[in-house]
């Protein structure tokens, strides 16, 4: 288990974060400049921080109070920054097996062969990184920061400068290779992809500060505020009021619609934001509207729509609503066709209670104001 917490000001930035990582893979998420790359950097040890306590499996590392700080060879951990810090004068064989250099020969040969054949360096072992793409430069930097079996690994931004189908397939090497080895992971990436593919556990920060930690289905189905549902893409934070509760089921008022939630102890005119990811609402075919008992179901056109590779975002305006839109879907493209909504532009759409989830009003930020504010009014 590593347990983190520091205070570090660099210029008008102050870093102050605290939260620990099981083992397994964490994911330090957040916007650019939120001090991710500044937590790694003192875990590695490559920056001292002014306060605080960095603990690895009940080793300190860094303890101001004890005026302890290892430095970063004494610390056993693997570190990849975001430009993977190649030896520009050394093979790829050699940069694997450069960290390895007190082991005997043979295991030195050893390790360095199960790391080439792991990430598919066979063909690329006497190449010099200036001659290596940009992936193969990720492949080689995560089997050197693997060689030396170090109990953390640390990965900056490790998918940020390739393309999409490469980010795709280094996600899945690297997540064969966590497995193998079991080496705690901390992994900065502000990509929801990225998050979402390898993350067991998410820290997200913002603005210098850990604003929740989690497992990745707490983090992104249950923000714990508005910041952190704009953060994880929620999309849908709906301004709304409690109007009761009766018989296990919190009733939520928006739009003029009364919708049913999993209870929360809430009182009745209490504001809230209603959150459900684009991904969970449900559309409805006219010939299974009564299969099973719904709950939430509202009526809605589309307004508008954009296709990605393989799914479709639309944008929803519930029947009677003045507002350019009102909810955001996306659906597999499969779906999308299969319902022939190409021409089929009005819908039946359900919010399932269970993929709802209520957080007690804050003031939006800014971002939120100017992103969804056309029409976009709180009920009470």
């Amino acid at each position: 288990m590593l347990e983190v917490a520091v205070q570090k000001r660099l210029d008008d930035f102050r870093l102050d974060v605290a939260f620990t990582a099981e083992d397994g893979l964490t994911v330090l998420f957040g916007p650019s400049g939120s001090g991710k790359s500044l937590t790694l950097q003192a875990i590695a040890g490559i920056i001292r921080p002014e306060s605080g306590r960095i603990v690895i499996d009940g080793q300190a590392l860094y303890d101001s109070a004890r005026r302890l700080h290892l430095s970063p060879q004494a610390r056993h951990i693997g570190y990849v920054p975001q430009h993977y810090a190649l030896f520009p004068h050394l093979t790829a064989q050699e940069n694997i097996s450069f960290g390895l250099a007190r082991l005997p020969r043979r295991e030195q040969e050893r390790r360095t062969k199960e790391l080439i054949t792991l990430f598919g360096l066979q063909s690329l072992t006497h190449r010099r990184p200036r001659e290596l793409s940009g992936g193969q430069q990720q492949r080689v930097a995560l089997a050197r920061a693997l060689a030396m079996q170090p109990r953390l690994l640390l990965l900056d931004e490790p998918f940020a400068a390739l393309d999409a189908l490469l980010r795709a397939a280094l996600r899945r090497e690297l997540a064969q290779a966590q497995v193998r080895w079991g080496i705690t992971t901390l992994l900065v990436t502000h990509d929801l992809a990225d998050a979402f593919a390898l993350s067991q556990q998410v820290v997200v920060y913002d603005n210098g500060q850990v604003i929740q930690c989690g497992t990745r289905d707490e983090v992104f189905f249950h923000p714990a505020t508005h910041r952190v549902a704009e953060l994880i893409g929620t999309v849908n934070i709906l301004p709304a009021m409690v109007e009761g509760a009766e018989n296990g089921t919190l009733w939520l008022r928006w739009r003029g619609h009364s919708l049913a939630v999993e209870p929360k102890p809430l009182a009745r005119g209490s504001l809230v934001y209603l959150c459900i990811r684009p991904t969970q609402i449900q559309v409805v075919p006219r010939d299974r509207m009564t299969e099973r008992p719904r709950q939430n179901l509202l009526s809605a056109s589309i307004t508008g729509e954009m296709m990605q590779a393989e799914s479709y975002t639309l944008l929803l305006r519930l029947d009677g609503s003045e507002a350019p839109y009102d909810l955001e879907m996306t659906l597999p493209a499969y779906v999308y066709h299969r319902l022939s909504l190409e021409t089929e532009k009005q819908v039946t759409v359900e919010l399932r209670r269970q993929s709802l989830h209520v957080i007690p009003r804050e003031t939006p930020s800014p971002y939120f104001e100017r992103a969804r504010g056309k029409g976009q009014k709180g009920d009470g």
